[in-house]
C-alpha cells in the first residue's frame, strides 16, 4: 500500500478471490459457450494473454453443468444490464464453491488468432467469417433523436 499511496492520496484494495478464469462469450445477444483459462505462469496477464502457448484454453470450461449454465446466463445478464447489443465477452472468476464473480464486460472483445470470443464461437460451430458477417449484420447505428 505505501508504494501504492506513492503515486496517488486514493487506492483501490480488494478482495483476493481464488478461482478459475472462465470467459462467456455472446452472439446476438446470447451466450455461446465458456471457456477456462489456464495461464501457464501464475497470473492471466499481458505476456499470457497475447504469447502463444503462454495458457491454456479449455473450451467448454471445466465446470460442473449446473455452474457452467449459471455462468451463461450471468453472463448473458451482465451484458444486457449494461445495454450491451449484438457481442460482448463476459469474464469471471468462479470459485470451488460455485460462486460466480464478474471481472469485467468487455464490449469490444479481441477478434485475433488468440481472442477467446471467436475461440468460443468456432467451438459452437461458427467459423471466423461467419462470425464476422453477423457481428455486421446484427450491427446497428443507434442515434439521438
Amino acid at each position: 500500500m505505501q508504494d501504492a499511496f506513492k503515486y496517488d492520496r486514493e487506492i483501490l484494495i480488494e478482495q483476493f478471490i481464488k478461482g478459475s478464469e472462465v470467459q462467456v462469450g455472446i452472439l446476438e445477444d446470447k451466450a455461446l459457450g465458456a471457456i477456462e483459462i489456464v495461464p501457464k505462469k501464475e497470473f492471466y496477464d499481458f505476456e499470457a494473454k497475447y504469447s502463444p502457448g503462454m495458457a491454456e484454453h479449455i473450451l467448454p470450461a471445466r465446470l460442473p453443468a449446473d455452474i457452467y449454465e449459471k455462468v451463461l446466463r450471468a453472463g448473458e445478464e451482465g451484458h444486457r444490464a449494461l445495454g450491451c447489443s449484438g457481442y460482448s465477452r463476459v469474464d469471471f472468476l468462479v470459485t470451488a464453491e460455485g460462486l460466480c464473480y464478474i471481472l469485467e464486460v468487455n464490449t469490444l472483445p479481441g477478434m485475433t488468432d488468440l481472442s477467446l470470443l471467436p475461440e468460443i464461437a468456432r467451438g459452437s460451430g461458427i467459423e471466423f467469417g461467419e462470425l464476422v458477417e453477423r457481428l455486421i449484420s446484427a450491427a446497428t447505428l443507434k442515434i439521438a433523436q
